[in-house]
């Protein structure tokens, strides 16, 4: 009998617990709207209701990064470009990655899946198609590929599935299917592989974070971190919410080296920054956000903080901003 109220006591608080309201405290607002059959090319897009296909501007999937200067690039995949635009929204130059994968001596054209701005003007792109990362130059548009070593080498990747760039600007490639991270120097020399470290964040002195999930009943969630690739990585945080925690990642570093990450409930999306030493220096609330999009990279931040989303509803897709 004492055992049987102990669990109801048990159970009651779980459900007590997963009932907690999380009041938003922010919302996003509307920075830039790409309209159904806006703009100078009309293409396409996926309708999130049934599939279809209808005039747009993009066809995704889609990846979306803010470099230093506020300028934002977009990685139409499936038309094989990146476009830019500056802090105002104004479209500026466009960069033609089958051209660019041609350049750079690659035999199929490219399929963008990821995208990171790096040093000196250069613009990584994560190719699927060749298994490659494509650099390009900003300024001059000259490209250049950097390819895996065989199968055997310990450099190998198999299957890119994010990148990132430091401040020397080193490439960092994740690759889910070897469950590891392959380095790379400026140059694309391969360095070191980091195995079993994915779902990374990488400031621009090399200090790096990730995710840990604890097994068990109830999932704790921790924050581990790095001086440099390859260091001991010592625990930066513990994540705790009013309800469980369903889902969390990190979207990256600021110019002030805070960390920024996302977790979900069942009842809010929430947003923290933690400082070096693992103090949380912003916290927001928001509903949970439907991207109605399958997007590699559904938020980032840029180097001042702000955090940005995307939301797709027909017949329009806006980029939102959490200031």
């Amino acid at each position: 009998m004492i055992r049987f109220c102990v669990f109801l006591l048990i159970m009651i608080s779980n459900i007590t617990f997963a009932l907690n309201p999380e009041p938003a405290d922010a919302n996003f607002s509307s920075w830039l709207v790409f309209s159904q059959g806006s703009g100078e090319k009309q293409l396409m897009w996926l309708n999130e209701e049934d599939g279809s296909m209808l005039d747009g501007p993009f066809q995704g999937p889609m990846a979306f990064i803010t470099d230093k200067n506020g300028n934002l690039w977009v990685g139409d995949s499936l038309n094989a470009r990146v476009l830019a635009f500056d802090d105002t929204g104004r479209q500026g130059r466009e960069y033609d990655l089958i051209n660019a994968a041609k350049e750079a001596g690659l035999a199929s054209d490219p399929l963008l899946i990821d995208l990171v701005a790096s040093i000196n003007g250069k613009l990584l792109a994560a190719d699927a198609s060749n298994n490659a990362i494509i650099e390009i130059d900003v300024r001059s548009g000259k490209a250049r590929a950097f390819r895996s070593p065989q199968p055997g080498n310990a450099q190998h990747w198999s299957q890119i599935n994010r990148i990132h760039s430091d401040g020397e600007g080193k490439i960092y490639i994740e690759d889910v299917a070897l469950r590891q991270t392959v380095i790379l120097s400026r140059d694309g020399r391969p360095q070191k592989t980091l195995a079993g470290h994915i779902g990374l964040a990488i400031d621009e002195s090399s200090r790096m974070s990730l995710i840990s999930a604890s097994d068990g009943e109830f999932t704790e969630w921790h924050i581990l971190t790095s001086e440099k690739p390859g260091t001991e990585l010592t625990r930066l945080a513990r994540l705790n919410a009013e309800n469980p925690i369903v889902w969390c990642s990190l979207i990256g570093y600021d110019s002030q080296k805070n960390l920024y990450v996302v977790y979900d409930t069942s009842m809010a999306r929430h947003y923290i920054a933690l400082d070096p030493e693992g103090r949380i220096v912003k916290k927001r609330t928001t509903a949970l956000q439907d991207p109605g999009y399958d997007v590699n990279r559904p938020d980032w931040i840029d180097k001042n903080g702000a955090i940005y989303t995307l939301q797709v509803k027909h017949p329009a897709l806006s980029i939102l901003r959490l200031d």
